[in-house]
């Protein structure tokens, strides 16, 4: 199917097929269209492969982006992975992270990548606004552009868009397009790894809805493939600095806000808080599930002031209720039904959390 733009769309329940045109056994249903094949052909014909994805980059973004080369690495083809700024500190052990291309240090080398691309790969966002700095360059750039991701209502920027929100992670996608072009055979033990990571802390290490008898199948060849799955965790969860446990403790014991009779909860932290406990890339993930893990909480909200005068939103839900609508009609983000993103601009955390409560009562009704 194509759009009015120019733009192949793969998006929903279709399924993957191997060389051999058999339907896929394991990678999500959106690759069974033609273009899974063109993308391949493309990737192989071109000089300069480049790799993207979203700020902030989180778990899926950087495991599915080192997934990805890694796996063309594999397969004798070699690309750049670039992203807009850093990560947290407990991915640095993924295969090639330390050969990443972060925009907001490399500004130049990175615009260059980009713009001189022949292919460039662009996962784990719906639109190149996520992408912070590097949104003119990516949509400037004449490379064949290909779209993997998960999230609603992506933006039909690319050539190819291989969209499936009911899917729990990019990474799952990356998956079920190395089975598509018939080459789980070469899969490494590097390239599974930064798979499960990403699958890993995308669907709360496997707890979330999105998690479905799929999403386990491929874990189960993962693992067959060499994926240690306790050191992953370990490396992720399990190296807390003390400054990341005190501001943790700090938010949970003086930050925290609740609304029991909307079912609200929210934490809200200021830059000048964040500087107080040397607060590092990754110190404030999960702040909000623990926010929402209180009895009676359905809605949680993790506010953060930020260095340019906005403040980011982490917004979590249970069950039924969508706060991807909230944060698309309030907050200038999206996201899923139970998990998005949102931003205020030229705002402060006090005005922001303001704002939040006078929602509640439209959004939350008692």
């Amino acid at each position: 199917m194509q759009n009015n733009h120019g733009t192949k769309l793969a998006r929903g329940n279709l399924r993957g097929m191997s060389k051999d045109k058999k339907m896929s056994r394991w990678g999500s249903e959106v690759l069974s269209v033609p273009v899974v094949s063109e993308c391949w052909e493309r990737t192989v014909q071109a000089e300069s492969i480049v790799i993207v994805a979203h700020r902030s980059p989180d778990g899926d973004a950087v495991g599915s982006s080192l997934a990805l080369h890694q796996h063309l690495k594999a397969m004798g083809l070699q690309s750049r992975v670039v992203l807009p700024d850093g990560f947290p500190s407990f991915f640095n052990w993924m295969p090639y992270a330390e050969h990443i291309v972060l925009h907001d240090d490399q500004e130049e080398e990175a615009n260059d990548l980009i713009a001189n691309a022949d292919v460039l790969w662009c996962l784990d966002f719906n639109g190149p606004k996520r992408t912070g700095q590097m949104e003119e360059i990516i949509r400037s750039s004449h490379a064949f552009k290909i779209v993997v991701d998960h999230h609603l209502e992506p933006e039909t920027f690319a050539d190819v868009l291989l969209s499936d929100p009911v899917c729990g992670s990019t990474c799952e996608l990356i998956y079920g397009l190395i089975e598509s072009w018939g080459q789980l055979e070469s899969l490494s033990v590097d390239t599974a790894q930064c798979m499960y990571t990403g699958m890993m802390t995308d669907t709360g290490s496997f707890r979330f809805n999105s998690v479905t008898g799929n999403t386990h199948r491929i874990l189960g060849h993962l693992l067959d493939s060499g994926v240690n799955q306790s050191w992953i965790h370990e490396q992720v969860f399990g190296s807390n600095r003390i400054a990341k446990i005190k501001l943790q403790g700090f938010a949970m014991s003086e930050k925290l806000m609740v609304w029991p009779e909307h079912r609200t909860a929210l934490i809200a932290l200021t830059q000048d808080e964040m500087k107080r406990f040397d607060c590092q890339s990754g110190d404030t993930e999960g702040l909000v599930n623990q926010a929402l893990a209180l009895e009676g909480v359905e809605v949680a909200v993790f506010m953060k002031g930020s260095e340019e005068g906005h403040v980011k939103m982490s917004f979590r839900s249970k069950g039924e209720y969508s706060v991807r609508d909230l944060v698309a009609a309030h907050f200038n983000g999206g996201g899923h039904r139970n998990a998005a993103g949102g931003i205020m601009q030229n705002s402060s955390v006090a005005d922001a959390v303001v704002y939040f409560e006078s929602l509640l009562k439209e959004w939350m009704p008692v």
